[in-house]
């Protein structure tokens, strides 16, 4: 029984936690976008490129947070896993794409 209350404080933790980390991200892609397009008004080159690595690395940062919360659903049997096709190096693209 203490494995499943473990289990169920995780997931509430997760749940919770998601919530907190994904509003405040979602502010900064969406504020890192407005900053980008008077920057592009401006005609502030530079700033534009760094205002866009600020947006993709918080998408990137949400898509996993999303992943880390879709995990715990699974584990909680709340989300059906299908099964898919890829394309294996659109996998390893985007992988190598995202290493430092």
């Amino acid at each position: 029984q203490t494995a499943e209350e473990s289990s169920r404080s995780k997931s509430a933790f997760l749940a919770n936690m998601s919530h907190e980390l994904r509003t405040p991200l979602n502010a900064i892609i969406g504020y890192s976008e407005m900053l980008a397009e008077e920057a592009e008004d401006k005609g502030q080159a530079p700033l534009v490129a760094d205002l866009g690595k600020i947006r993709s690395s918080g998408k990137h940062l949400l898509e996993l947070i999303n992943d880390v919360l879709d995990l715990s659903k699974i584990e909680a049997g709340r989300i059906e896993v299908k099964k898919e096709w890829v394309s294996i190096s659109d996998v390893i693209h985007e992988a190598v794409s995202t290493a430092p």
